[in-house]
């Protein structure tokens, strides 16, 4: 490879990788997220630029610059996404959370180990957030619990337990801690044994949202997974 093709693909890749972070920086400055959200996003630019430095040292001069260029839009690109849902989904000018603040933080990865199996009849997790215990859903539905993360939306804790099943599908199931949303929820809604549970599908997750026990609870699932299964698995606990 010639010093010129060098020199423009390591043009590129710098033009590339100030977008990048031009586009994640406006993103983290222009919301005060909360802490625990801005610290997802930390973590995922700096997994970005880890995975472009390891494209750079793992064959320098022979990997095509299409495939490098490559590597680093898709790493950005993840950085950038969580960045730009954070900005979208977060600061409710109400001053409580919205579905969607829930929908987003549902969508993070988990941070800690999954609540250890508590037994009982039905079997639940021990995680609760108040009288509402995270259920064990291995043996009824086949969804094993793999993580959980705590967070902050608008002072408002969010408790997110996620499950996955034997085909490698993933769920997460997330409550709101003090008293339920007011606003209205979004999706269609569908009544099973006199609750009602409102739908919101796009064409990569379904959103499957309700009220129990007084705190507001959502399951944000794979689009794969069908509708009516996961109403399902909501209703199972909210009787």
């Amino acid at each position: 490879m010639s010093d010129r093709d060098e020199n423009e693909i390591s043009a590129e890749e710098r033009e590339l990788a100030e977008r990048g972070k031009a586009l994640v920086n406006a993103a983290i400055s222009q919301v005060e997220a909360p802490h625990t959200l801005r610290e997802s996003i930390e973590r995922q630019r700096d997994q970005a630029r880890g995975q472009v430095a390891g494209s750079r040292r793992r064959a320098p001069g022979v990997v095509p610059w299409w495939r490098r260029g490559r590597t680093l839009v898709a790493a950005l690109g993840a950085a950038a996404a969580v960045a730009l849902a954070i900005v979208a989904f977060t600061g409710s000018e109400g001053g409580e959370p919205s579905r969607a603040n829930l929908e987003a933080v549902a969508s993070l990865r988990p941070e800690q180990p999954a609540p250890r199996r508590a037994g009982g009849d039905p079997p639940v997790l021990a995680a609760r957030v108040g009288p509402i215990a995270f259920p064990d859903w291995r043996q009824s539905f086949g969804w094993t619990a793999v993580g959980s993360r705590r967070d902050q939306v608008d002072d408002r804790g969010v408790t997110t337990v996620y499950y996955r099943n034997a085909d490698g599908a993933s769920l997460a199931y997330a409550i709101l801690s003090g008293p339920a949303l007011e606003q209205a929820p979004e999706g269609r809604p569908v009544v099973r044994e006199g609750n009602t549970y409102h739908v919101a599908e796009s064409a990569r997750h379904t959103a499957v949202s309700w009220t129990q026990q007084g705190h507001t609870c959502l399951i944000v699932a794979s689009a794969a997974v069908p509708t009516d299964r996961l109403v399902e698995i909501a209703a199972s606990r909210n009787t």
